[in-house]
C-alpha cells in the first residue's frame, strides 16, 4: 500500500539527496518505515559479452521492473521505476527524483558492470567469443603470483592465446585480475586483422588458427576418444559389480532420498574406500546469479568422473555434489 503524500514527502525531506542513486534513495526512504526493498533477478538475455539483465523490485505492495546491461544498472532502473510510480501518485515531488544521480545507469554512459575497475562490459566473455568466431584456440588463464597480507591480497593473472600472445592483469581479487588481463588481450587481438594468414610473418603469427581440415581431424579424434572413454567406463563398472561393497550394495537397493542426503559425504567416503578410489572436492570461486555456491567432486575412477553440486552455502554445495556422486555410482553399477 502506497503511503500518503504527506508522510512520503516528510520522509523524503529527511533523506540527504547529495550523490544519492535511485537504489540508495529508495533504501533510505523505506528503511525508516521498517520496509526493505527486495530485488529479484528475473531474466537474462542477449550475447555472452553483451547481456541484458532484468530485475523486479518489491517495496511493500509496490512492484516495478527495470532492465540494464549490468545487474547494477538493472537495479537502479527498477528502483527508478518505483520512484516514478510514487511520483505519479503524488507521493514524491518530481524535483526530488530529478535531483538523484542517475548518470551511472543512463543510456549514454559506459557500462562498467558490477566492477569498479574502469573496464566496460564483460571482457572475459567477449574474448572467448572473439576466439570462437576467429576459430582461434580459446584463452587460458594462469595465476602468476599473489602478493600482500591475507587481508590485502593482490593477484597477477596471465591471459594466454596460442603460443605467443600473453597479457597480464592485476587486481585485489583473481576475478578483477582476470578481467584486466582479458581486456588487454581483447584490445590487442582486435588490432589484428582476422584474415591474416597464420605463419605469414604478420601480426597473426603468434596464435594458431584452425583450418577446416584440422577441425575435421579434431572432431574425428574427439569421437575416437569418446568411444575409448565409453569402453573404459564399461570395463570399470563391469569390474566393480561382482565385488560390490556393503555400502554400495545398500544404495543400489533403494532410491536415494532426504534421509540419505544428509549423510552423502560420509557415505561417498566409505564407498571410495571399499572400491579403492579417491574423492576430491573443488570449490568454485564464482557464485551463481542467485548467489548460490558451486562445488565439483572428482572421483578417481577409470575414467575420472566429475559430479556437480549447488547450495546456499559452500557446505551445502559440497553435500549436494556428494549426493549426486552417490546417485551416479548407484545408477552405473546397477
Amino acid at each position: 500500500m502506497i503511503e500518503s503524500a504527506e508522510d512520503s514527502g516528510q520522509e523524503a525531506r529527511k533523506v540527504n539527496l547529495s550523490g544519492k542513486t535511485p537504489v540508495s534513495f529508495l533504501q533510505e526512504l523505506y528503511v525508516r518505515k521498517g520496509i526493505t526493498p527486495k530485488y529479484d533477478l528475473v531474466q537474462i538475455e542477449g550475447a555472452v559479452h553483451e547481456p541484458t539483465f532484468k530485475y523486479r523490485v518489491a517495496v511493500g505492495d509496490v512492484l516495478a521492473t527495470g532492465s540494464g546491461q549490468s545487474k547494477k544498472k538493472a537495479k537502479h532502473s527498477a528502483a527508478k521505476a518505483v520512484l516514478d510510480k510514487l511520483c505519479s501518485a503524488g507521493e514524491i515531488r518530481p524535483d526530488i527524483i530529478a535531483s538523484l544521480r542517475t548518470g551511472e545507469f543512463g543510456q549514454n554512459c559506459r557500462d562498467y558492470g558490477d566492477y569498479d575497475d574502469g573496464i566496460p562490459g564483460n571482457p572475459v566473455g567477449e574474448l572467448q567469443e572473439l576466439c570462437m568466431n576467429r576459430r582461434m584456440q580459446p584463452p587460458t588463464y594462469e595465476v602468476s603470483r599473489e602478493e600482500g597480507q591475507p587481508h590485502e591480497r593482490s593477484f597477477v593473472l596471465v591471459c594466454i592465446v596460442g603460443s605467443k600472445y600473453r597479457e597480464s592483469g592485476n587486481g585485489k581479487s583473481k576475478k578483477l585480475a582476470k578481467r584486466q588481463a582479458a581486456y588487454k588481450m581483447l584490445t590487442k587481438l582486435k588490432k589484428i586483422p582476422a584474415e591474416h594468414d597464420d605463419g605469414s610473418g604478420g601480426c597473426n603469427q603468434g596464435f594458431h588458427s584452425l583450418d577446416e581440415d584440422e577441425l575435421a581431424q579434431g572432431i574425428a579424434h574427439r569421437n575416437t576418444t569418446l568411444k575409448e572413454i565409453s569402453r573404459n567406463n564399461y570395463k570399470f563398472y563391469s569390474h566393480i559389480r561382482p565385488i560390490l561393497g556393503s555400502k554400495l550394495s545398500i544404495i543400489q537397493s533403494e532410491c536415494l532420498e532426504e534421509d540419505y542426503y544428509s549423510f552423502a559425504i560420509k557415505n561417498l567416503e566409505q564407498i571410495s574406500k571399499e572400491q579403492d578410489f579417491s574423492v576430491t572436492y573443488v570449490d568454485i570461486e564464482e557464485r551463481a546469479l542467485n548467489g548460490e555456491y558451486h562445488c565439483l567432486v572428482q572421483l578417481s575412477t577409470n575414467p575420472v568422473a566429475v559430479c556437480y553440486g549447488i547450495g546456499i552455502s559452500d557446505k551445502d554445495a559440497k553435500l549436494n555434489a556428494a549426493f549426486h556422486a552417490c546417485e551416479y555410482l548407484r545408477i552405473l553399477t546397477k
